[in-house]
């Protein structure tokens, strides 16, 4: 019989590699092993009992909360009848030509296709091969450089992690690489000059985009990537107006837009995607997590008509478009897609986003806000930070 307490610990410890993890510490037993046996709603439990709510949402993608039986019936009757078929060459499934058509249905105006992958990463990656594909397309194979942000998160591939704008996924990996460049963060809160109200931020990093744009050369930038609100890199909300002025520097250089809603999309912040949260027009929205509230790994690239019609217009040029996974729209996954998405519906929780996550961030200030350790409580929609500071003037982060 297999002690849950010892013996799984030092299997873990011996042969599982876990992401984003020190080796070290882990491998010794420094560093505790959990064991997630279960979950229901918004609790979690470990083999020991010890229950958990699970305010991260794992990695903020299970947007219905765990132990849907809805999505697990639809995974189960897929995996009976069909557990796989691939999606080249026009082949497809009811549940992957449904979910395109719902997905469609719910993005911002403009959008025309889905492309299904598995991770937000490998989406991604996706969205540069299609940047680069419709500017060689178009004549200008010189214009291939994409510009993301500092503190932003996109992967933690090569060209994924090159666009990710944090240290841990650049250091000792020889990251990032040409042609990705990164730009100044729409972090109000640790703005340099602290006279600067958000609007005048905002402009100061359209203006920093703009001059690096120009400073590149604007025949050589494809392409520009970012959250809507900053993930990973703190929860930080864009400033005033800071989608706006982006968007007019994009445009007066024909740059493309891709929106990683790979966090954001499907109703985290009180909106089906961020992008119409924050009035943001996307050239390609990546998506991923809430598409499936992580039952089945999904992922996908909607594709702007502008867009698609550069694709065409390349594959009557140059034949079939080269690109594609084993696991494309795999079976199982859509439909736990399309049950994900039909729940998300019929439980209303794009509006109990809005209303929840606006009652939850006052509250959460009114808790914590005057403490002389935090420096700023801040999100929208249900996503929220507190930022711990040692002062509140200085806003110095503690020692890690």
């Amino acid at each position: 019989m297999l002690d849950q307490s010892n013996e799984l610990a030092a299997w873990d410890r011996d042969h599982f590699f876990h992401p984003s993890t020190h080796m070290g510490t882990h491998a010794r037993g420094e560093s505790p092993t959990r064991v997630i046996a279960g979950g229901e709603g918004v609790t979690i439990w470990d083999n020991n009992g010890r229950k958990s709510i699970d305010a991260f949402a794992g990695l903020y993608c299970v947007n219905v909360g765990y132990g849907r039986q809805k999505i697990s019936d639809a995974i189960a009757a897929q995996a009976r009848n069909l557990a796989y078929y691939h999606a080249y060459v026009g082949h497809g499934t009811e549940a992957s030509i449904t979910l395109s058509k719902m997905i469609i249905d719910r993005a911002p105006q403009g959008m025309s296709r889905v492309y299904f992958g598995l991770s937000g990463s490998d989406a991604n990656e996706t969205n540069i091969k299609l940047i680069w594909y419709c500017n060689n397309v178009l004549g200008r194979p010189e214009k291939k450089k994409i510009i993301s942000r500092w503190r932003g998160y996109h992967g933690s591939g090569v060209m994924t992690g090159s666009l990710t704008g944090l240290d841990l996924f650049h250091n000792a990996f020889d990251l990032p690489r040409a042609p990705i460049l990164h730009t100044e963060a729409p972090y109000y809160f640790r703005r340099a000059d602290r006279s600067m109200s958000e609007e005048q931020f905002s402009q100061y990093c359209a203006d920093k985009l703009e001059e690096m744009i120009l400073a590149e050369g604007p025949d050589t930038v494809a392409a520009f990537i970012g959250e809507p609100i900053l993930g990973t890199g703190g929860i930080v909300p864009p400033p005033a107006r800071y989608w706006e002025k982006i968007q007019a520097v994009l445009n007066k250089y024909d740059v493309l837009l891709v929106a990683d809603e790979v966090v954001t999309g499907f109703g985290r912040l009180g909106t089906m995607f961020g992008s119409d949260h924050y009035g943001i027009k996307p050239d390609l929205i990546t998506i991923a997590k809430g598409l499936t509230s992580a039952y089945a790994p999904l992922s996908g690239v909607i594709v702007s008509d502008k867009v698609w019609q550069v694709l065409v217009q390349g594959s009557d040029k140059l034949g079939s478009i080269g690109h594609g996974w084993t696991y494309s729209a795999h079976p199982i996954c859509v439909a736990a897609g399309v049950a994900n998405l039909e729940l998300i519906d019929e439980m209303d929780l794009v509006t109990n986003a809005a209303e929840t996550g606006a009652y939850f961030r006052a509250e959460l200030a009114k808790a914590v806000g005057g403490h002389k350790n935090v420096g700023e409580v801040r999100g929208d929609g249900m996503l929220a930070a507190i930022e711990f500071v040692t002062d509140r003037d200085d806003r110095v982060f503690f020692d890690a």
